[in-house]
């Protein structure tokens, strides 16, 4: 219950979400299983305005999920284009592996308002994203917990130094440090990115314990 309130508070004092996104959050958590995966109001601010400090001209995304987050952070492509306008758009590449999440997601990031910041793809990202020909000024990892160190070596070659990558669910409702957990894949999966993140002599990294932890990532 004091968790509750406490974000409850948390929310009435932070920027709101907006209308189209607590639409889509109503939307994702009646339609859809597991509906607590999207990243909600307080992560999806988060987001938004870590986009905006960064200002990356490209970003990658690796589980698209019903869109909550792409459209997070496409929000903050679109401030920072109108503040400081450039001759190519700034863009956000969202892959989803699970081509039955099309039918609902591809509708709300198309009549999204930032719905032109977005470039949201079936497929696997780790094979596709090379594709692509482009290197990123940041990345949001959120798919499969069990392939999280493959989809993260897949990843840092495709970003610039100094870029940014963000894994979500790191703590992963505490069950990385329970060792009742030892046998489940995803959390075996996740501990095995944390570990490896913290011996990485190739980036920086810090854990922020919001939701179900996310972990920030820093290229040297």
């Amino acid at each position: 219950m004091e968790d509750k309130r406490l974000e409850e508070y948390i929310t009435s004092h932070i920027a709101p979400e907006g209308d189209y996104l607590y639409r889509l959050w109503r939307a994702t958590n009646v339609h859809l299983l597991h509906g607590r995966m999207a990243s909600g109001h307080l992560q999806g601010r988060l987001l938004k305005m870590l986009v905006t400090m960064i200002r990356p001209q490209y970003i990658l995304e690796v589980g698209t999920f019903s869109g909550y987050s792409a459209i997070c952070m496409a929000e903050g492509l679109a401030e920072n284009s109108r503040l400081a306008p450039s001759p190519s758009r700034p863009r956000l590449f969202t892959f989803e592996i699970n081509d039955e999440q099309e039918d609902f997601t591809r509708p709300w990031i198309e009549n999204s308002p930032v719905a032109e910041f977005i470039d949201f793809r079936i497929g696997n990202a780790i094979q596709e994203a090379p594709k692509l020909g482009k290197t990123f000024d940041m990345a949001f990892i959120d798919g499969d917990k069990r392939t999280y160190v493959e989809t993260y070596e897949a990843v840092l070659p495709l970003l610039n130094r100094g870029a940014f990558l963000l894994a979500d669910n790191t703590l992963w409702d505490g069950h990385v440090s329970d060792p009742a957990y030892d046998r489940d894949p995803q959390t075996l999966g996740i501990r095995s990115f944390n570990d490896l993140l913290a011996g990485d002599a190739r980036v920086e990294t810090v854990i922020l314990p919001i939701r179900d932890g996310l972990t920030m990532v820093r290229k040297k």
